[in-house]
């Protein structure tokens, strides 16, 4: 009997056991199913905030802005077409804002209105000499991460910006000082030929100094870069999207540049 009874309760939790055990497999697979659910709402997000710089905005623009100017002295690496032109338009815009405000300061009819409201000569000369350091600070500052990033912009095109355009711009800007040094020397000298001769090798140079400059600026600002990995790097920013909105941003440029020229003339006629 003792063995029958064994037998029976043996036999008893083999087939609890058969019971239980799909339960179990189910509780685990819910549970890991609830846990997949739970993670893929994050790699759903995560990839909407990586494709967020493939959507032209306002934040966009102005984080690639920021980016321009942090590398300013940064020579590696490269910059596509729409990193370029979006760095040009924004840096335009602001620069003729701050210079319309300086250009009042200078002019006659801020003397005026200073007159007016009884500024001392000292407060008026003080912001006369603001507005002149602001009006030159304004084009000068943005010549430093523009020229980093038309180097950058070369490396984008797979090439070397020194050997191909800014070696023979340099020598050439050498020369031509030279030259312009050595025929102040001779002007009152009687070495007509001499002078002559000098002359035609300071156009000579120029013309040079002006092909190579209108080279490598067309080249930077216009070439298409590698699409994809050269010597210099990965390329960012040159998806055909981000193509067509680099010629966007370029027309948007132009027309801003042409309005303020005839704005500018209108008011010189006024």
């Amino acid at each position: 009997m003792p063995v029958k009874n064994t037998t029976k309760k043996a036999a008893s939790t083999a087939s609890k056991a058969r019971k239980v055990a799909p339960k179990a497999v189910a509780a685990k697979s819910s549970k890991t199913a609830v846990k997949v659910v739970k993670e893929t709402p994050k790699v759903v997000q995560h990839k909407a905030v990586k494709v967020q710089d493939d959507v032209m905005s306002p934040l966009v623009m102005i984080k690639l802005w920021f980016e321009g100017w942090k590398n300013t002295f940064v020579l590696r690496g490269r910059t596509s077409r729409f990193e370029l032109w979006n760095f040009l338009l924004l840096n335009s815009i602001l620069a003729v804002i701050v210079q319309l405000k300086c250009s009042y300061i200078l002019s006659s009819r801020f003397l005026r209105e200073a007159t007016k409201q009884g500024y001392s000569l000292d407060k008026i000369d003080s912001y006369v000499g603001y507005a002149e350091i602001g009006f030159y600070t304004v084009i000068l500052l943005q010549l430093f991460p523009l020229g980093s990033m038309l180097i950058r912009r070369m490396h984008d095109l797979g090439r070397l910006a020194w050997k191909k355009c800014l070696e023979p711009v340099f020598w050439s800007m050498f020369v031509i000082s030279f030259l312009t040094l050595t025929i102040d020397e001779l002007v009152d000298s009687d070495y007509v030929n001499t002078i002559i001769l000098i002359q035609i090798c300071f156009v000579t140079t120029l013309y040079g100094f002006l092909f190579y400059s209108l080279k490598f600026l067309i080249m930077t600002l216009f070439y298409p870069g590698d699409k994809t990995i050269n010597a210099y790097g990965e390329g960012k920013y040159n998806t055909p999207q981000h193509e067509e909105w680099a010629l966007n941003l370029c027309c948007f440029w132009g027309l801003f540049v042409f309005t303020v020229l005839v704005l500018y003339l209108v008011m010189a006629i006024i």
